[in-house]
């Protein structure tokens, strides 16, 4: 291991993955089947949001095959943290959401699904019981208040109907446990005593998390204040009996440092990538190893599918560990957690 990660938030995240040996696969560049799959079911998305990499005007059209319950089929199970749903496009909009759903419950997986919370509402749960079998629902806050809601999500209705949607979700009693994600940018730290008041208006939730994007970055005269407004919310959502997940500048904030989130450069990409760490599947049937290359119809993106799983399987696509050449504009497709592994990979090769 790199000192460089010695002591840090991200030695906690990268652990579990080195000791599954999964990261020294990715390393050396041999065949591993993959620590984490994400699946990605959406068919289309209310949501136009500012920071969203995903072609805005992409919809999944026409009948296709279930390639998600054929990923359900041909894995092992022995991991029942392995699958997950999320995607560029809303999982709530597609045609197969409570047959993925009730597939991984059979198999026992504890799943969860990252959603914006537009369509959990009583309507598309009668239709998909099987949601409420899932580990938890995560839903992605993308405001704090109306005028935030709108300028991020350019949707009208995002910020009443998400918050009337988890409010009703909360006094159901078939619900599985909710979740709810927000990321902070420099300039919100003065509101995040509207996360507390967004929760006691819902009725609570079972996780937050905060995370950072790749902007964040603070004045070094601000680093005190900015610390003891996190100490303070974070001793105040504690208060409530609510675990929280803080993104790592975030706990570098906490801890009065200046933190920056982990990138790489183009010159320190691999031309196998880092499948055996974590994939994402699109509906098309499609794999990626970065996560934001698997947004339907993403330009450019495509020449990043290492296989497709229709008529044949992950293990068989992965398997003849296609080689993709590097370009200066493919850091686009990564999200935070293709940079943090990439970057392991870089300094640890030999």
């Amino acid at each position: 291991m790199h000192m460089q990660f010695q002591g840090t938030p991200y030695w906690q995240t990268l652990q579990p993955i080195i000791e599954s040996g999964a990261m020294q696969s990715a390393i050396d560049g041999e065949y591993r089947y993959p620590y984490r799959i994400n699946i990605y079911p959406g068919t289309s998305c209310m949501f136009s949001c500012l920071f969203c990499g995903r072609n805005y005007d992409a919809v999944v059209k026409g009948s296709r095959p279930n390639v998600f319950s054929q990923i359900i089929e041909q894995d092992d199970g022995k991991d029942p943290y392995r699958i997950h749903i999320s995607g560029g496009l809303e999982p709530l909009t597609s045609p197969f959401i409570n047959t993925i759903c009730k597939d991984l419950h059979d198999k026992g997986y504890k799943s969860r699904m990252i959603t914006n919370g537009f369509m959990l509402n009583d309507k598309i749960l009668a239709k998909n019981p099987y949601i409420n079998s899932l580990d938890h629902i995560r839903v992605s806050l993308y405001g704090l208040d109306e005028d935030e809601y709108l300028s991020t999500t350019r949707h009208k209705k995002g910020w009443t109907v998400v918050k009337e949607n988890l409010t009703k979700y909360n006094k159901r009693d078939d619900r599985t446990r909710l979740f709810l994600n927000y990321v902070l940018l420099p300039g919100n730290f003065h509101k995040l005593d509207r996360i507390l008041q967004y929760i006691d208006d819902i009725g609570s939730v079972a996780n937050l998390s905060l995370r950072e994007d790749f902007t964040f970055q603070y004045e070094i005269d601000n680093r005190n204040r900015i610390q003891d407004t996190l100490l303070s919310f974070d001793e105040q959502i504690k208060s409530r009996g609510i675990p929280i997940d803080y993104g790592y500048g975030l706990q570098d904030a906490m801890a009065g440092k200046q933190s920056h989130l982990i990138k790489v450069t183009v010159d320190e990409l691999t031309h196998r990538q880092s499948p055996q760490v974590k994939v994402c599947v699109d509906p098309n049937g499609n794999i990626y190893s970065y996560m934001e290359a698997g947004f339907v119809d993403r330009p450019g993106a495509l020449r990043h599918s290492l296989g497709n799983v229709i008529d044949s399987s992950i293990e068989n696509e992965l398997r003849k560990q296609k080689q993709v050449e590097p370009k200066h504009d493919d850091m686009q497709y990564m999200d935070a957690y293709n940079h943090l592994i990439l970057k392991y990979i870089h300094l640890n090769s030999r």
